[in-house]
């Protein structure tokens, strides 16, 4: 009986570590050091049974304060990419995570950031993560490095190959990842993870971030059912979605295919327009749990040494405007053939008319089928019907710029030279479970949405999507009379297996300790590497 409590107790543990295994993934980064004002590469191996197709990549603080955060897509169970490490750091150690919004697990790397301005504090402790819950990540000895020195000199040419065996190729599951930058032999950061407990209501992620929030009466605080949230999306073809919220005044938008920063504007208001409502976004927070226990480390003399190297580096850079990476341009959408309101039925352009001072004068001069007008200074629009023989009683979907606009101040003063062109709808529009009496779009010569004034019921944010694809510059692009200070010679996230993989690569004007590393995934779910060191001098 005891033999047989052994051995379950034996494969309860067994399969407990696997499915750890398969739950939580890996994040790695091109070097441990860095200074503010520099970028940190990342790669990401999700596990495989990962739900979501959106990983986020932050940086927290030891007291477990997110301070940015990028949002990648996965592709193929891999992402890459890069976080841009803001200049009013200060000196200390730092969190990079991985998360995904269903995964139990959260993924942390820890980092030592030095500020550029001010260098290492005097101090000579410093408070790092504790946690023992590490990464298993294993050497290998069956990828064989051939052609890497052990010693370059700078601006020299270099190539090294690899050589993969077949029955390694036959174990390897996604792309391997192979970098070379400067280490310092003093520290050796930590990758490990946390368990957590996500929401159960969590929306997966396919193709793109998430926008999630609450409606709540503004006079009494309480969740507001059966609300009108409206997304706008400004643009030459403007988009348009809504959420009708639930009984706990919660709503949520999809962004697919939305890449780089983009201007978004949300509003909330009661259909039966009796409430007022306040309405708030969720911050984006992939800790979910406390902060990681943190312990007192002293700092290396070596260290000390490359973070005050390392700041030279960055400041002469940022002086000369070096740039360490190209930035794809966003993926452009596919344009739709016509607004979210369909064809209108008229288009004015005031410019070809005479020079009007207001909407009020360009609605009587310009716009026969629109009336406009202000009754104690409340501003009212009415659109002819044809088809009702009248005006709808009504107002009509009021747009600026592809925003609704709902308090038609906003547009009374807008004269002639403000507007580019006028779109009109006479027919009831209809866009899901939303019907409007006409549609009036107005588009300006110059949108920024200040006349959208800030209120309980609406939010105006630039919303960072999804971050496009990033490679590493060439030295070919530099010219060959200025200093080459890169710290990474090399950076290739998505190598493709093969039994011979061959690599260029062209040393710096600095000199140190570099290292080659090759890091791969296997379809049992382990992870291994094959490193080797070398010096520039």
């Amino acid at each position: 009986m005891e033999r047989r409590l052994i051995i379950l107790l034996l494969l309860f543990v067994v399969l407990t570590g696997n499915a750890q295994e398969r739950e939580h993934f890996t994040l790695f980064t091109d070097r441990d050091l860095y200074t503010s004002g520099e970028p940190i590469l990342f790669k990401v191996f999700t596990s495989a049974n990962e739900r979501s197709g959106i990983v986020h990549i932050d940086l927290i603080n030891s007291k477990g304060k997110m301070i940015s955060g990028i949002s990648k897509k996965i592709t193929d169970y891999e992402a890459d990419g890069y976080v841009e490490l803001p200049d009013s750091l200060s000196s200390g150690f730092y969190l990079l995570s991985s998360s995904t919004k269903t995964n139990p697990t959260v993924t942390f790397k820890e980092l030592y950031i030095c500020n550029r301005f001010t260098g290492l504090p005097e101090a000579n402790t410093a408070l790092r993560s504790s946690d023992s819950d590490q990464l298993d990540e294993k050497p290998t000895d069956l990828i064989e490095i051939d052609g890497l020195q052990k010693e370059y000199k700078t601006r020299g040419k270099a190539s090294f190959t690899l050589h993969l065996p077949a029955e390694m190729l036959g174990r390897i599951t996604q792309d391997l990842f192979v970098s070379i930058a400067e280490v310092t032999p003093a520290y050796n950061s930590k990758t490990f993870f946390k368990r957590t407990t996500p929401k159960i209501d969590q929306i997966i992620e396919k193709e793109g971030v998430i926008l999630e929030g609450t409606a709540r009466d503004a006079r009494t605080g309480e969740p507001f059912k059966n609300g009108i949230i409206y997304l706008s999306v400004p643009d030459t073809l403007p988009r348009f979605k809504y959420y009708i919220t639930r009984s706990d005044g919660r709503f949520n938008f999809q962004l697919n295919n939305y890449y780089g920063k983009i201007p978004v504007v949300i509003q909330g208001y009661d259909r039966a327009e009796k409430r007022p409502l306040k309405i708030t976004l969720d911050n984006r927070d992939s800790l979910r749990s406390e902060a990681p226990v943190s312990e007192s480390w002293t700092i290396p003399v070596d260290l000390r040494k490359n973070a005050a190297n390392n700041i030279d580096v960055v400041n002469f850079r940022k002086l000369f405007n070096h740039q360490e990476l190209n930035i794809a341009k966003p993926t452009k959408r596919q344009p739709d053939p016509y607004p979210f309101y369909g064809v209108p039925a008229e288009v004015i352009v005031p410019k070809l008319f005479i020079d009007l001072p207001d909407f009020t004068e360009i609605a009587r001069e310009l716009m026969p089928g629109v009336k406009f007008s202000a009754y104690n200074r409340i501003p009212t629009m009415q659109v002819f019907s044809p088809a009702h023989y009248g005006y709808f009683k009504n107002r009509p979907l009021v747009l600026l710029d592809g925003i609704p606009v709902r308090d038609l101040n906003a547009i009374k003063n807008m004269g002639s030279k403000e507007i580019s062109r006028i779109e009109v709808c006479h027919t009831e529009r209809y866009y899901g479970y939303l019907s409007f009496p006409g549609v009036v779009a107005i588009y300006s010569t110059k949108p920024d949405f200040t006349r959208l004034l800030p209120a309980d019921d609406l939010i105006k944010l630039n919303l960072e999507t999804l971050q496009p694809e990033v490679i590493l510059n060439s030295p070919d692009e530099q010219q060959t009379n200025e200093m080459d200070l890169r710290k990474v010679l090399l950076w290739k996230p998505n190598v493709k297996p093969g039994p011979t993989i061959t690599v260029d690569f062209k040393p710096s004007d600095v000199r140190g300790n570099f290292r080659l590393i090759v890091r791969g995934k296997t379809k049992e779910g382990t992870f291994f590497y094959k490193e080797q060191f070398f010096e520039v001098n």
